[in-house]
């Protein structure tokens, strides 16, 4: 008997550049400039940004990925503050290139040398950006007044108005070009494989503190997001780009969605607009669920962005370690339960899970990038005539309004991603919404469209 082989997916690897310094010496900002749009939140709160955050650049025809780290003085004894630390260190490590950020209004700090000796330790090349230089006609006094911290390339940058931004890419190239050995750009062979060209973007949603970055930990392999069990922890949405079989896989984990007591909890609101902005543009997003726990109002709350967003839908149901004394049966029965709280969810699939046990977390990526292929399905004219005869004749068209029973004349397949269909009626005729609804599920049942919404409109014509 063959042994089940897993695919363990493949980080894509540009050079990396790390953003390290203090907490609110401007990373997120300088991030956000040299990116050029919003990614990282901002704010003048210590402490903003947790995970590390990604993107790539491309700056004079070379093409490299900007980290954005948290502080890194921070107050150890918080095991969050640990975990924080922790992923700025691991940045460091798996950079290319250092870039050492300091506060130009507050001038050189003892901490600023302390961070200093620990990078030389790894022996990469170190730029100092001075922040918040927003006159530059005194660059020369802040370049003189950094140099005490023995760093020979200084470049003073504005990242709130841009200035010498564009100076600091050019000198990110350019040290990159030195390294001996540059890691290559992903080969274009598999963007071209994916149907649109671009990547597969994957979300993953859920309320706070339901697993959702120990499950992308287990994804990929790799203790890259923090864990805690702590509630919103997970603060901007993280993007990690991965290749698996062939595909190009952006994993977006977003902060936990949840109604907002306190209204003043501004970074929280920041956190779920990122969130919502992100699913909006994603293909498929995974909804993540405690299993172990009974399910609330904010899981069905959460289905609403969802469907209107028009992705495809996994349902995770996560942490089925916890669930005891399990028997043939118990799966049956969460589906179920699972089932009845989601009706409008019929034709989303169910993957029980654990991030802990690595469950079944080998069968997510797999299923992502079915789901995705059917966003691209293309049903021939032929195949959709020949199944509106037979749904007809299973199922004679009911009227909407009026007496007049409806009369079809067909349906064709108009678009896809999702994939959209028209039903011709005749004039002035109406289906009632119901035959629409049996129409969707027939649709499913013979052509499959697993986890992918279908979208239906009638017109009528004489």
């Amino acid at each position: 008997m063959d042994q089940k082989k897993t695919i363990i997916p493949n980080l894509i690897n540009l050079p990396k550049v790390a953003l390290l310094g203090r907490t609110n010496v401007g990373k997120s900002t300088l991030f956000n400039r040299l990116a050029s749009k919003k990614i990282a939140l901002t704010s003048n709160i210590a402490g903003t940004t947790r995970d590390y955050q990604e993107t790539d650049i491309e700056w004079r025809g070379l093409k490299f990925t900007l980290i954005d780290t948290g502080g890194f003085d921070i107050d150890k004894h918080s095991d969050i503050e640990k975990q924080i630390l922790n992923k700025a260190k691991l940045a460091a490590k798996e950079a290319e290139l250092l870039v050492l950020v300091v506060d130009g209004k507050e001038g050189p700090m003892p901490y600023d040398q302390d961070i200093l000796t620990d990078l030389k330790k790894i022996h990469k090349p170190i730029i100092l950006v001075v922040t918040k230089a927003d006159n530059a006609k005194k660059w020369d006094e802040k370049i003189l007044e950094f140099s005490i911290l023995g760093i020979e390339i200084i470049k003073p940058v504005s990242g709130i108005n841009g200035i010498g931004s564009g100076d600091l890419l050019d000198e990110i190239v350019n040290q990159l070009n030195k390294l001996p050995t540059p890691k290559k750009t992903l080969n274009k062979t598999i963007a071209s494989n994916n149907k649109t060209g671009d990547p597969i973007l994957l979300a993953i949603v859920g309320k706070p503190n339901v697993g959702k970055s120990s499950l992308i930990n287990t994804i990929i392999n790799k203790d890259k997001q923090i864990v805690s069990d702590i509630a919103h922890t997970t603060r901007d949405s993280q993007n990690i780009k991965l290749e698996y079989k062939n595909k190009e896989i952006i994993l977006v984990d977003t902060a936990g969605i949840r109604r907002r007591k306190n209204k003043s909890e501004r970074l929280e609101k920041l956190s779920i607009d990122q969130s919502l902005k992100k699913l909006e543009k994603s293909h498929v997003t995974l909804l993540v669920l405690d299993i172990s726990k009974s399910l609330t109002f904010q899981d069905r709350h959460l289905t609403e962005p969802i469907v209107k967003s028009g992705n495809s839908v996994i349902i995770i149901a996560n942490k089925w370690d916890l669930i005891p004394d399990k028997t043939e049966k118990t799966i049956y029965e969460y589906t179920n339960y699972i089932r009845g709280y989601f009706p409008h969810l019929n034709w989303v699939p169910i993957l029980f899970t654990s991030a802990l046990t690595k469950q079944r977390t080998d069968e997510i990526l797999k299923l992502a990038v079915k789901i995705y292929e059917e966003r691209f399905r293309i049903i021939s004219e032929n195949a959709l005539n020949t199944f509106l005869k037979k749904t007809i004749k299973k199922h004679p068209p009911s009227r909407g309004k009026g007496v007049a029973h409806p009369y079809i004349y067909r349906i064709k397949q108009v678009d896809v991603n999702p994939p959209t269909f028209e039903v011709v009626i005749k004039y002035k005729k109406s289906l009632h919404d119901s035959y629409v609804r049996f129409l969707e599920k027939s649709l499913r049942e013979e052509f499959k469209f697993t986890g992918t919404p279908l979208r239906l409109f009638i017109t009528s014509v004489k």
